[in-house]
């Protein structure tokens, strides 16, 4: 039976919602050895006797049993669990299934822990996931390689601060209003805003910044439906789910995501659309070089389509986006990443030179000369 560690929670706005992830994700698994490993917002990683009931996250500190710290024996594959200061056991992960939405998680600092620590992990790699978190990287490869996008203006905060007027000027020349402001690498709609005209849009980028230090603002397409298709690998294949339209406001906001009941209902979407998404959908998944499942996000208007976003650990794993049994899909998820794990074990990473031998020589020589 495989040892198969679930990643949650993290030092991130999407926390709960990560959380939420997690605990679909563990109740689909099956015929698994099980090993939650929470991260909690203060960033430490740890485990426990009852981490896989959602209960305990209403009050962890109170609910929360038998708590250990976790590290890692970095090499070996080897899981700590640690208490009292003392290495309590040894558990060698075959998989770590991640489900962290955000910073810390979703933005390659995790997978290149994992790396290092030589775990097998479900999704993209450090680049990768880099990539698909910063909205602007994204747009940069998207455009590199023809994929349309919305035109945008971004700028970071010490940017702002040094050309505050030119900045403002540059986002009502090139993209006029009404436009969207976005924080360039969060998700779960947290510190987006509509500006209208340009009364609100210092206050919009200030709150924006409260949640990252570099923005993103977007021209805004009017009466633009929007779209997502799911995309994972199955062996050679590279699969597109089903494509989902997005009952939304103006922008589709954290309340409307989470917050809100969804009628199951689709919506009609012509067989050249949806065809159109699908592909749109792979084509972004290989430029950006993704693994594991990917939700692309796509923006529909004026008879132009256009992707919105990658993002490379979706809400729910997009487990509601495939026709298939939660527990395939994991199953699948967990078995490509230990075929990527061992694709990279033949690599070679040794290469025998007489490097150090000839630095040596050349400073004994150097010192002789000196003297």
């Amino acid at each position: 039976m495989k040892n198969i560690a679930v990643f949650f929670g993290g030092k991130s706005v999407e926390h709960d919602i990560s959380v939420i992830s997690a605990m679909q994700a563990i109740k689909g698994l099956k015929n698994y050895k099980i090993i939650p490993i929470y991260i909690k917002p203060d960033g430490k990683f740890c485990t426990g006797d009852n981490l896989c009931d959602a209960k305990t996250y209403l009050n962890f500190s109170r609910f929360a049993k038998n708590v250990k710290e976790v590290s890692f024996e970095f090499g070996t594959s080897q899981l700590l669990i640690i208490k009292n200061k003392k290495i309590k056991d040894k558990i060698k992960i075959d998989c770590a299934l991640l489900c962290n939405h955000g910073h810390g998680g979703e933005d390659g600092t995790l997978q290149g822990l994992l790396e290092l620590a030589e775990i097998p992990f479900t999704s993209c790699s450090l680049a990768s996931s880099a990539i698909c978190m910063d909205k602007v990287l994204t747009k940069i490869m998207l455009k590199a390689n023809k994929i349309k996008s919305p035109a945008y203006v971004h700028f970071n905060i010490s940017e702002y601060k040094a050309k505050k007027r030119e900045i403002l000027n540059k986002i009502c020349e090139t993209l006029a209003f009404p436009c969207i402001i976005k924080p360039a690498s969060l998700g779960s709609s947290v510190g987006i805003s509509i500006c209208e005209d340009e009364t609100n849009l210092e206050k919009a980028i200030s709150e924006a910044f409260n949640y990252d230090e570099k923005i993103i603002v977007e021209k805004y397409i009017t009466n633009a439906r929007e779209f997502c298709c799911a995309v994972m690998k199955v062996g050679e294949k590279v699969l597109a789910s089903n494509v989902q339209e997005v009952k939304k406001s103006k922008i589709y906001t954290f309340s409307e995501k989470y917050l809100t009941a969804h009628d199951d209902e689709e919506s009609t979407v012509s067989q050249t659309l949806d065809k159109q998404i699908k592909a749109l959908a792979v084509k972004t998944y290989n430029i950006l070089e993704c693994d594991g499942v990917v939700r692309v996000d796509f923006l529909y208007g004026g008879e132009t389509l256009y992707v919105n976003e990658a993002n490379s650990i979706p809400g729910s794993l997009a487990f509601n986006l495939f026709k298939l049994p939660i527990a395939d899909l994991l199953n699948n998820l967990i078995d490509e990443g230990i075929a990527k794990y061992q694709k990279k074990k033949d690599i070679v990473y040794t290469f025998s030179s007489q490097a150090i031998k000839a630095f040596i020589d050349m400073a004994d020589h150097l010192k002789y000369k000196m003297n």
